[in-house]
Order: structure tokens, then sequence, then C-alpha cells
């Protein structure tokens, strides 16, 4: 071969090697950008997946409590609507089921249940609606009903502790585990032991009732930052009011003007005080202390001391709660013994040096105003014999309490027993009709009402 010959054929080469050079390239590239948008794809998909895996968690939570709700409850009504919901709630659950990549075949049961729940819980709401009240047999049924969705709910917040560990639904759904992926192998398996609940809000009876949409207990002039800032300093006694930072103003259903402050522990507090009346609406900080030293009576106490150097007086615990190191306390007022639910303030106190971490009195403000208490047309033995005989009474108030659209009512408020639940019931004073029930869930991070 000539040294013509020989140089074509070495250009030809670097030309081949060239070509082949960009083509590996280019198909690395191509590799890495599908690589990529598949890794997107699937944490999309894994994210729609868990999406729909709480949701079906809370529709199972809240199916069972109503249910627990009607076997507590003597009023065909308020038993119709609790029915009505379960049967939401149970084709809800249905639907996020649905949206899961599980076998079918190895969770029939399961979703035959859930599918029956709901026109089951329908029929019920539709019979009692019409004056058929729920016989002997239709009660059992109920009952086992129940213990159904409790099993039901037990398996799905265990493995909702497996979700918050890192538990990845897509990647189970395609491992297959013998007849069924490993999914459904999973959320049938489950045996409902060591059941850990996501963190709740623990809160006494009708803690959220800010029902107005017009604020009620601000009948003030506005004040300017500086004498909202200084009302501030008369609350917060421990912290000076030059060290007070103004962050602005918010909007909202309140106007407020918001300060922090930081101390020398590196501990923030936040506070909003309303730019009418300047009064203390939240406050929050942190416990940096771990170690309980006050009791929970002395805790109240504090709370309703802090109440009064916030301007809110005459106010007595309505409900508390100790979780962790901290006391969680509602107040609210009590005019003629009765206990004004719409108008309650929460307040937080560390057991370990009996610190203020927060208070709230959004319901306060937003409900307070006189009111002339409409005396009872029922008396109390009237009252209790309303409410489910399997229910043992263990403290009975009178009680203003919150109804939808802003209404206000007065009950007896029958504190009861059952099955070692704990419920709250309440029955109209002029009526005798049962206006609602609210049962106590324990959990690790404190008790719910619901």
């Amino acid at each position: 071969m000539d040294a013509v010959e020989t140089s074509k054929t070495n250009k030809a080469l670097i030309v081949v090697t060239i070509i082949l050079s960009i083509a590996v390239v280019t198909l690395g590239i191509l590799y890495g950008i599908s690589m990529s948008s598949l890794n997107n794809f699937q944490t999309s998909l894994e994210n729609v997946y868990q999406k729909n895996f709480y949701e079906l968690v809370d529709e199972v939570n809240n199916a069972e409590t109503k249910l627990n709700k009607v076997l507590a409850s003597n009023s065909n009504t308020y038993r119709s609507k609790l029915l009505k919901e379960v049967s939401k709630n149970a084709s809800e659950a249905q639907t996020r089921l649905n949206m899961l990549p599980y076998s079918i075949n190895g969770l029939s049961d399961t979703i035959s249940f859930v599918n029956q729940l709901s026109g089951y819980t329908e029929t019920l709401a539709k019979n009692l609606d019409k004056g058929v009240k729920i016989d002997e047999k239709n009660q059992e049924t109920l009952e086992k009903v129940y213990e159904s969705v409790v099993n039901i709910k037990k398996s799905l917040n265990s493995m909702s502790k497996q979700m918050w560990e890192g538990y990845n639904i897509t990647d189970s759904s395609l491992r297959i585990d013998g007849d069924y992926n490993l999914l459904t192998s999973d959320m049938s398996s489950m045996n409902g032991a060591d059941i850990e609940y996501p963190t709740m809000i623990y809160d006494g009876p009708f803690s959220d009732s800010q029902i107005n949409k017009d604020v009620k207990g601000l009948n003030y002039q506005e004040v300017s930052m500086e004498t909202a800032k200084k009302n501030l300093g008369k609350i917060l006694t421990d912290i000076s009011i030059e060290n007070l930072k103004f962050n602005g103003e918010s909007d909202g259903h309140f106007k407020t003007y918001d300060f922090s402050y930081e101390d020398e522990n590196g501990t923030y507090t936040f506070a909003q005080v309303t730019k009418k009346g300047g009064k203390l609406l939240t406050l929050s900080t942190q416990n940096i202390y771990k170690n309980k030293k006050i009791q929970l009576e002395n805790a109240e106490k504090i709370a309703i001391d802090f109440a009064k150097k916030a301007d809110i007086n005459n106010l007595k615990v309505v409900w508390s709660d100790v979780v962790g190191d901290d006391a969680f306390i509602n107040l609210a007022p009590v005019v003629d013994d009765v206990i004004l639910y719409p108008d309650l303030v929460k307040i937080k106190v560390d057991l370990s040096k009996g610190n203020v971490l927060g208070f709230e009195a959004s319901s306060y403000y937003m409900n307070h105003i006189d009111r002339k208490i409409m005396p009872t047309r029922i008396t109390e033995s009237v009252a209790k014999s309303k409410i489910y005989s399997g229910l043992k009474v263990k403290e009975v108030r009178l009680a203003l309490i919150p109804l939808d659209y802003g209404e206000e009512v007065l009950c007896y408020e029958f504190i009861s027993t059952m099955d070692g639940n704990t419920y709250y019931v309440y029955i109209n004073a002029v009526t005798g009709a049962e206006e609602n029930i609210l049962k106590v869930i324990q959990t690790d991070n404190g008790n719910l009402l619901m």
C-alpha cells in the first residue's frame, strides 16, 4: 500500500472514529435524558399514589369515628346525618382505593366491603328520614360493620407508619410476591399492631369555633404600631420592649401588627397584636427545657393569669391535656354557670419553667359579645333520658355551643364513657334534640375530640 492510500485510510479511520465518538456521546446524553425523565416520571407517579393513599386513610378514619358516634347516639336525626357522611366517606375511600396499583383479586373482600358500606349506610339514613328506626338486627350489623372499619383503619394506619419511614408504593407495585404484587400483600397482611398516628391537633370541644365571617369581639378604634408594641410589652414582661422587632402587618380576618423577639438562647417568639384595640391575638414560641417540674393545676392557673394580662377576664378551664413537657389548656367565659364554647382562648404552657409558649384568641375575638342566656325548658333528667342508654354519665354542665352557619344553642353537656371511650354528648336544653357528639381520640400526641 502506497503512502497516498495509507493517508486516505488513516483519514477514513479518523472520520469513522469521530462519528462513532459523537454517536456514543449522543447516545449517552439521550440515555441520561431518558433516565432523568424516567426518574421524574416515577417521582411524580409516587407522589400521586401517596396522595391517594393518605386521602384513603383520612376517609377511613373519619368513617370509623362517625360510625362510633352512630352507635353512641339515640337521635334518629343525628344518626341519619352521620350515616350520610359515612356513606360519602366510604364512596371517596373506594375512589382512592381504585387509584392505587394493587392486584384487585388480592383485595377483593376489602373492596367489596367498602363498596357495600357506602350503600348500606345510605340506605339506613334514608330509612331513618322516613321514620323507620334501626332495628335490633341492623344495630348488630352496624356493630359488626364498625369492627370491620376499625380493622381496616388499624391496617392502613400501620402502613402509614411505613410510608413515613420511606415505603415506596411504585416500587412495591412492580415487585411480584406470589400471586400478587408486594403492595397488595402489604395491604392485606397488616395485623394492626404498633399503630402510630401522624401528629394530630390536641384540642378540646369546639376548639375551631371561628364560625362567623364578621369579627364581633373587637369594637375598638385602631391603635398605632407603637401603642400595640407597648401593649405587648405589658404582657410579655420578661422581654424588653426595645428588643421587640416589628415585622410588618397582616390583613386577614384580623388586621394585625406582627412582632418577633429572639433571646440569647436563640429562642424565637412571634406575636400578633390586633390593630383594633391593640389586643394580643396570637403568640408562639418554643420549649427548650425538658424536665417537668410543674403540675397541670399550676399550669392552668398560669394560663388564666396570662389571659388576664392580655385583658381577657372571667375565664375558666374547660379542657386541658398534657403532651410531653407541655400543657394545652382551653379557657372559656362562664356566664350564669354556662360555658361559652364559641369564645375559647387556647394557651400552651411549658411544664418545666411555667412559660407561656402559645396563645390563641381568634375564636374569642371572632365571637365574643354580651349575651343574654335563655333559660332551659327541659330538666337535666329529661335531657339525660335522650342520650344512649349504654353511656355512663360522669359529669353534666350547661354549655352554649356553636352550630353551622353561625348559630349558637344552649345544651346540656354530658361527659360520658362507654367501652373505655369518653364522649361529650350535647342535648338541646330547649328542644331536647341531640345536637352533637364528640369522641375523645387518644393518640401518642395527646387527646383529640372528634
